[in-house]
């Protein structure tokens, strides 16, 4: 058989091969040299800061890619008459999409910022976010950044001061009893659950298409991390919009965007301490909702599946703004006031537990995520302190060394030699030989490792030793890996 897949790969036209890659072009492309590409390696090239045509080597007066339609269709026809469902080798090219032009985008933030179609609108640039890197770069340029932060300011705005009036109006219709058909009261209700709905779509498009635009231009985020937008975004994480759970994981996946490239922005997000608390409830909503998801797993439930996919990206994002923000010992301390710690040693308990293949490489990031910011949480008193009051936190860090991966390995031995050298009393020391911690520890001096996890393992076995021969050597069990 790979005789014979090699003999299929190598029958491909060379005509339909990207003189780049030299793979089967997808999307046909030609540049003004007359030299036709796959715009996904062109468009690399040209990243990577060349100005010449790679066949030719000719510099490329324009960067303007003509789609070439007639080769496209040529390599469909081919592609369909060699499809071999047995080999898999040639599969059916889907026909692909267009990049973004400058001036449809700047159409688009136009109809926006005018309120025509404005939910429409906002799904068709979420849409073009979430289609490539050239499309969002080409947002950035049209403006797209003020534009969806003030749908979000508009938004924030009237949902924190119409609230209570709406939610008083549904009061007073529920109290007059049920309306009449055609009334005007039942038109009433009708009108604010459809405001409401439309309001919650725009919020949630536009958090989500600033989430995937990339901020490493200064300018583009000094405009969504002032004090203003900064409270938007707290009420959002706390409130989300007309009780949005999506709005909320939007909102974390923003501010993780934007924390991990400004260094300013962590020192505002710790000063806020609901957004903190924020920022853990979506963590706590993660383990609560993987929980249920696993409980009913035979169920196959589409609805269930969703709602994880959502949580886990909520606890991801929630996640790295810890990570990001928890590097300095003041913010480390509030984020410990703000809970963090419970929740994080509850989701890798979670992540812990038996599961399928599939579901344990879904999870890998966020064990990753969580025992890392475990490990800067234990740096301080009051973050270990906070660890020890939960036991099997213990348990979850010896089940990841070595089951997960080798980052994962480093973080939960670091925390784990944090907690035990700093205990006054022996207990977590021996809590970590009973979890067989001194079985692994043998194994990773002896491994391929890192040398910062092969030291602190060698710190930890001198350590155990001594608290074992302190406090007699049964417990010393070497348990299997």
């Amino acid at each position: 058989m790979t005789s014979t897949r090699n003999l299929e790969i190598a029958n491909i036209p060379p005509y339909f091969r990207c003189p780049i890659s030299f793979n089967l072009m997808k999307d046909p492309v030609s540049l003004c040299t007359g030299i036709t590409y796959d715009r996904v390696s062109i468009q690399r090239w040209f990243d990577n800061g060349n100005t010449t045509c790679p066949a030719t080597m000719q510099q490329v007066h324009s960067r303007d890619l003509t789609p070439n339609h007639t080769l496209r269709r040529l390599i469909q026809e081919w592609s369909v008459k060699n499809l071999s469902q047995e080999l898999g080798i040639v599969e059916r090219i889907p026909t692909p999409k267009q990049p973004a032009d400058l001036l449809q985008v700047h159409h688009m933030l136009q109809d926006i910022t005018d309120g025509y179609m404005r939910l429409e609108n906002l799904q068709r640039l979420h849409g073009l976010a979430r289609d490539s890197e050239k499309n969002r770069r080409c947002m950035l340029e049209a403006g797209a950044v003020p534009v969806l932060a003030s749908v979000i300011a508009g938004a924030a705005a009237d949902a924190s001061s119409s609230h209570s009036c709406h939610h008083l109006d549904h009061v007073k219709l529920a109290a007059a009893g049920p309306p009449a058909a055609g009334s005007t009261e039942l038109d009433q209700i009708y009108k604010l659950e459809i405001m409401s709905e439309v309001v919650t779509g725009c919020v949630e498009e536009a958090l989500a298409t600033l989430a995937l635009l990339p901020m490493d231009d200064e300018k583009t985020r000094k405009s969504l991390t002032g004090p203003t937008q900064l409270e938007q975004m707290n009420w959002f994480l706390t409130n989300g919009c007309c009780s949005s759970r999506d709005s909320r994981v939007y909102a974390a996946c923003l501010l993780a965007n934007l924390v991990e490239q400004d260094v300013e922005f962590k020192s505002a997000i710790a000063s806020q301490p609901l957004l903190l608390e924020g920022l853990v409830s979506l963590l706590k909503e993660e383990a609560a909702t993987a929980g249920v998801s696993r409980s009913c797993n035979n169920n196959n439930n589409n609805n269930r599946g969703s709602a994880a996919a959502a949580a886990r990206a909520g606890a991801i994002a929630s996640l790295k703004c810890f990570a990001a923000i928890c590097l300095a010992r003041k913010i480390r301390v509030k984020a410990i006031d703000a809970g963090v710690a419970p929740a994080l040693v509850d989701t890798l308990m979670l992540q812990v537990q038996p599961s399928s293949e599939e579901l344990q490489l879904e999870n890998e990031s966020v064990t990753e995520l969580a025992v890392c910011v475990l490990d800067l949480i234990c740096a301080c008193a009051e973050g270990r302190a906070a660890v020890c009051d939960r036991v099997e936190a213990i348990t979850a860090l010896v089940k990841i060394v070595l089951r997960q991966s080798k980052l994962a390995t480093e973080h939960a031995l670091a925390a784990l030699w944090a907690i035990c050298r700093s205990t006054a009393d022996s207990h977590m020391q021996l809590e970590a030989v009973r979890a067989g911690l001194f079985t692994k520890l043998l194994v990773l001096v002896q491994s391929d490792h890192g040398p910062r996890t092969k030291a602190i393992a060698s710190h930890l076995l001198r350590l155990l030793q001594n608290t074992g021969r302190q406090n007699s050597l049964e417990c010393l069990i070497f348990k299997p890996l």
